[in-house]
């Protein structure tokens, strides 16, 4: 397999795990030096992005995660991604762009971007 065929197969991995709430997966795929930029909330530690994607997880049920598109060069993997999680009567939808890179089989980095009006419409109407 090649180094673009395996380092995608890490990323469908990682977002399956999102989907599923498989926390465990979600921090094993995490290289212990991880970091992330999220849009709208910029540098985020390993601790602090596993943290929110946990709290998400944990109260939202059915999750999907859909990925649209995905493309890999070396260590650099780019998903177009559509998610949509359940919190009671309420859904929240977003389209996503994610870079991951990738080294020793691990996620080293991730750059998230997504519309931040639906977040805002979503969970802004909860005060968080």
């Amino acid at each position: 397999m090649s180094q673009e065929a395996t380092n995608k197969a890490i990323v469908r991995r990682f977002l399956g795990a999102v989907e599923s709430g498989d926390v465990e997966i979600i921090e094993e795929l995490q290289a212990e030096q991880c970091t992330w930029w999220v849009l709208g909330a910029g540098e985020m530690s390993r601790k602090a992005y596993t943290d929110a994607v946990k709290d998400m997880l944990l109260n939202a049920s059915p999750r999907k995660v859909e990925i649209i598109g995905i493309i890999a060069e070396g260590d650099i993997v780019a998903a177009e991604i559509r998610s949509e999680m359940h919190f009671g009567d309420r859904t929240y939808a977003n389209e996503y762009h994610d870079l991951f890179v990738i080294e020793d089989g691990l996620i080293i980095h991730g750059r998230e971007y997504f519309d931040t009006s639906k977040v805002q419409a979503f969970f802004g109407q909860q005060g968080g």
